[in-house]
């Protein structure tokens, strides 16, 4: 009975690791403001570039790591119109369930930001560096599973390591990823 149960646990995580492995390892995305918070009048765009190794895929649950440059501007008449963001940030996606064609997922991410400048419009961001933290849902497409639209929401904090902390709130951003292998 006891050999039996090895085999049959062996045989499930090949199977969700065989069904993971499916799943591409390098990617690209792009995220674009829907619903802007702070500072107001806020446009821009992040682009990433994406990693997912195979020992970081299990059955539901899979761990990518991404790149990021975004380019963030206000619209309004200020001296301090626009920064840049360079982050670097792991994800974790959890599959609610996963099929060949649509499989949906919530992400989570909190990573490592650095701002070119430390104000934006009227709002002082306190230091260069800063935490990127994302949380959304989305859903992955296709029988390679190649594309994933996601809606998140996205904030940059330096979490209060300094006195001056306004941050950069995003509470809706479409995202739109691709893998390329």
């Amino acid at each position: 009975m006891h050999i039996r149960s090895w085999m049959i646990a062996g045989l499930l995580c090949f199977t969700a690791s065989a069904h993971a492995s499916s799943f591409p390892h390098f990617g690209g995305s792009l995220t674009l403001p829907i619903i802007t918070k702070d500072p107001q009048y806020l446009k821009g765009y992040r682009a990433a570039l994406w990693y997912q190794p195979d020992s970081f895929l299990w059955s539901h649950v899979h761990v990518f790591f991404d790149a990021s440059f975004g380019h963030w501007w206000v619209t309004n008449n200020t001296p301090y119109k626009s920064l840049n963001i360079y982050s670097i940030a792991p994800v974790f996606r959890y599959y609610f369930t996963q099929n060949r064609y649509v499989s949906p997922f919530l992400n989570a991410s909190i990573g490592l930001a650095y701002l070119t400048r430390t104000r934006l419009n009227t709002q002082n961001l306190g230091m260069h560096f800063a935490f990127q933290d994302q949380l959304g849902l989305g859903v992955t497409l296709g029988a390679k599973h190649q594309f994933s639209v996601t809606l998140s929401a996205m904030h940059y904090s330096n979490g209060s390591l300094c006195r001056k902390n306004a941050g950069i709130t995003i509470p809706l951003v479409i995202n739109a990823e691709y893998g390329f292998a």
